[in-house]
């Protein structure tokens, strides 16, 4: 019987045969048989996909075996999310907008908490936060830890929660000291560390001779083992146990020989000290929560700020923790802290919920997490998790990530036999993962070529199955759009949604720090003690003129004589006039200026431009208003920079030279006379246009703004971009001889309606080096491009970006290659990884992308 073609009357039409000798060169691959790899894949049955629609995790779009998009988005329900959910893909490949979308879609599908560790730090956190924002029109219940600037208030060796869980106290003291042990092991190195092994056993015991029922506490610092091991080196004292074994153990120490025993309690302080002399980690160690008491006052609205999982995991709320930024040990650091409370509040809540049969599921997002991945603690999460209500949703750039040199460690294994829902872009092909990705109908040799020709934007889903029923097979799925609000969204916020949401950023900031933050840099400062009638009588005659009386700064040999407005040399007495210039003569009086730690030397005069009269009429504090007008003066750099430092100094140090109260700000804030800026490379706010009639500030154009002077309206964060530029054009240009730039003029005005941040111009005026400082906002792709044309049509021999952060620079990069309008103006692209810094562009609108922060710190010659 001959082969032949069967078709219906309506579908002859659409056939024409062609003589295939025919056909020329490029017919003929237009008709070829594509490899099979290259083709779609079938699809699981509806029956199948039909489990996974409805609300959930949404991550994307199936596509059919000719790669057309599917009926509705592939979401993996609550039921399925303890299974796990491990996304795979290289940098650049969506991973960070499909966390977006799964984290913003579950919000509503589940009753427990989401919690994102935006561990890379590339802007993840923020982007989430604009599109809650503009789902949810508003941050309730979501608590945003910027860890560059903000600790969360945990007390890391309290084992109240696990004896309340039922736990022994051996058991739970066991417990912290684990966790413990890996903190310290990440921060040395794990060979280093467990290399002296009776140098570790002797903190694990001065750590659990601390928790001593009868000699200890439930709740410790690590202040308190830093000195107990001191104390046990120096006077041969260890701490007092009731437990025989303990005692036998300290009792053979103390016989050692002394070298030895020198070695190893020597080897045991040195390895505490990593953190006990680290200002970034010492306070989050040291902070112990005091419970309130009987006896505290009951009407005070002052509460301990206090942070445990333990008060979120029951929670529906959102938590994010910003590592960017951060020094990688120090960001290794934190996250087994958080992760090591988030298991001991999962380990609890299990002792303690009898009674309630499903407790709400706990989301947890590890964005690019792979320096932590592969512990010994998310090993434990993958394993046991489920078991506690844990949802773990695991983003790598590939699965070797998780692998650990440690035996003992299983992390890769766990990933990949426990782990229910894998989502896998274009990676490096590893035969493991093929062979847990495969069907009996998808066998691993086929995903292995699947995974090798995937296209950017697709994923390789296959999905978890329902407990008793086979997996189904792997299928391709096409990212989802980013959700409205989301910077690459085709709807980001608009110039008035986006000052809202930066005003409810601000404040869920702020409301995090006073109720579950510790800084850095100084404590929260403390309210004063006092009657209300005090407090009123102390604001009436509050003094307007000087911050000196005002300041909780001050150098540790000067004072101030509030009764002669004199600052006096604490070791001679002699009296100085209460400026900048008495301050450096009280200091240099019987001290130098090097003796002095900067940050205590306080902004000495003040402007404040108010009569009595109009102060009373104000609806705003004295106090508010010296705020208001101490930060305009500091962003327009009236200040010595002794006194404060645009370019290095938090605006937290103008806080403190006021001495006004975190809950005083944040009024200032709602009402948009004060914006937050930025937090990198420190905390900058900006006096708004409102803002600067409240304190009676003019703004003249030629004086205040204009050609060479300002940009109207401009924010602090762009005077110190400008600052910056400004003085490396200064030594990389002006001062360099073989340079033509004689003089480089800020803000130079082409015409009335194009103005350069900067312009450096030779003797005849002529404009050799441009330069603009980017701010990156939501009408990027069209202010770029615009700025890119304005440089390069003064046709300079350098072109030069400045931005505020890394990934600023990729953005700007992004926007030029394919812009809203005309033309790309650059086709070079690089990958996110790569400093601006080290990008190799040459066009007239281009030649040097420079981070603010970088170009601070670096020398001038620079290519």
């Amino acid at each position: 019987m001959s082969a032949g073609i069967v078709v219906a009357p309506d579908e002859l039409p659409g056939f024409c045969l062609i003589d295939g000798v025919g056909l020329t060169s490029s017919g003929q691959r237009a008709l070829g048989a594509r490899q099979s790899e290259r083709t779609g894949l079938s699809l699981p049955s509806p029956d199948h996909l039909a489990q996974y629609t409805g609300t959930g995790q949404t991550l994307c779009m199936p596509l059919t075996d000719d790669r057309q998009p599917y009926q509705n988005p592939f979401v993996l329900p609550p039921t399925l999310q303890d299974r796990h959910l491990f996304v795979i893909g290289d940098t650049g490949s969506g991973k960070s907008v499909l966390t977006t979308g799964a984290m913003l879609s579950n919000v509503e599908a589940t009753d427990g908490p989401e919690i994102l560790f935006d561990y890379k730090g590339g802007g993840t956190a923020e982007e989430y936060l604009q599109a809650h924002y503009t789902a949810h029109d508003g941050l309730e219940d979501v608590s945003y830890f910027d860890l560059t600037e903000i600790l969360p208030a945990l007390s890391i060796f309290d084992i109240k929660p696990l004896l309340d869980a039922g736990l022994s106290r051996e058991e739970a003291r066991s417990r912290i000291a684990g966790h413990y042990e890996e903190i310290l092991a990440g921060l040395m190195g794990e060979e280093q560390y467990y290399g002296a092994t009776e140098s570790t056993k002797a903190i694990r015991n001065h750590l659990r001779a601390l928790y001593d029922p009868i000699h200890g506490s439930d709740a410790i610092s690590h202040k308190d083992l830093y000195r107990a091991l001191q104390r046990t080196l120096s006077d041969q004292t260890p701490p007092p146990t009731s437990d025989e074994r303990l005692t036998e153990y300290f009792a053979g120490l103390l016989e050692r020989d002394r070298d030895v025993f020198n070695m190893v309690l020597g080897g045991a302080v040195a390895r505490v000290e990593l953190i006990a002399t680290d200002d970034r980690l010492a306070p989050l160690f040291d902070h112990v929560h005091r419970a309130p008491t009987d006896e505290d006052d009951t009407e005070s609205d002052e509460t301990e700020p206090h942070f445990d999982f333990t008060d979120v995991i029951d929670d529906d709320t959102v938590v994010i923790f910003d590592f960017g930024g951060m020094e990688e040990r120090i960001k290794h650091a934190l996250t087994l802290v958080l992760l090591s409370n988030l298991w001991i509040a999962l380990k609890a809540r299990s002792g303690t919920s009898q009674t309630q049969q499903q407790p709400p599921r706990v989301n947890l997002y590890l964005e690019e997490a792979k320096d932590i991945a592969a512990t010994q603690l998310v090993d434990t999460l993958l394993s046991q998790g489920r078991s506690f209500g844990l949802s773990l949703m695991l983003g790598v750039q590939f699965p070797g990530q998780l692998d650990s040199p440690d035996p003992s460690n299983h992390t890769y294994e766990e990933a990949l036999n426990e782990i229910g829902t894998f989502v896998v872009g274009n990676v490096s092909i590893e035969d493991d993962l093929a062979k847990a990705l495969a069907t009996d109908d998808v066998p691993p040799t086929k995903v292995a070529r699947r995974l090798a020709a995937i296209r950017h934007g697709e994923w390789l889903v296959r999905p978890a199955a329902t407990f008793g029923t086979p997996a189904p097979r792997p299928f391709l799925g096409r990212s989802l759009p980013a959700p409205d609000g989301h910077p690459a969204s085709e709807t980001p916020l608009g110039d008035e949604q986006y000052q809202a949401f930066n005003t409810a950023f601000e404040l869920t900031a702020l409301e995090t720090w006073n109720e579950a933050g510790l800084k850095y840099e100084s404590n929260h400062p403390s309210t004063e003690s006092g009657s209300s009638d005090e407090d009123t009588a102390e604001e009436a005659s509050l003094r307007v003129d000087s911050l000196l009386p005002h300041t909780k700064r001050l150098p540790e040999y000067v004072s101030y004589d509030e009764s002669i407005h004199a600052l006096c040399c604490g070791s001679c007495e002699n009296r100085y006039d209460p400026t900048i210039e008495g301050m450096k003569r009280s200091i240099e009086c019987c001290r130098s200026l090097t003796d002095v730690e900067p940050a205590d030397i306080p902004v000495c005069d003040i402007n404040l431009k108010l009569t009595a009269e109009e102060r009373d009429l104000s609806e705003w504090s004295d106090r508010q208003l010296l705020f208001l007008q101490t930060v305009y003066n500091a962003q327009q750099l009236r200040y010595d920079t002794l006194e404060y430092d645009l370019l290095h100094d938090s605006m937290i140090r103008l806080q403190e030279y006021v001495g006004i109260e975190t809950d005083e700000i944040a009024p200032l804030l709602e009402a948009d006379l004060l914006r937050h800026d930025t937090d990198h490379p420190h905390r900058l706010y900006t006096v708004s246009s409102e803002g600067r009639s409240t304190i009676g500030e003019s703004y003249r154009k030629g004086v205040d703004y204009g050609h060479g002077v300002g940009d109207l309206d401009e924010s602090s964060e762009h005077v110190l971009g400008v600052e910056v530029t400004r003085q490396h054009l200064e030594e990389a240009y002006a001062e360099d001889p073989e340079s033509d730039v004689t003089e480089v003029i800020p803000y130079y005005e082409l015409d009335d309606q194009h103005r350069l941040d900067l312009a450096g111009v030779d003797a005849d005026g002529e404009i050799i080096v441009t330069a603009e400082v980017e701010r990156i906002n939501h009408d990027t792709r069209r202010a770029v491009p615009a700025d890119f044309d304005k440089m390069a049509a003064c046709e300079p021999e350098a072109a030069l970006w400045v931005v505020m952060k890394q990934a600023d620079g990729h953005k700007i990069l992004s926007a030029l290659n394919d812009p809203l309008e005309g033309p790309p103006r650059v086709e070079k692209t690089y990958a996110k990884t790569t400093p601006p810094q080290q990008f190799r562009i040459d066009t007239p609108g281009m030649t040097a992308v420079y981070p603010a922060e970088w170009l601070r710190d670096r020398s001038p010659d620079l290519p």
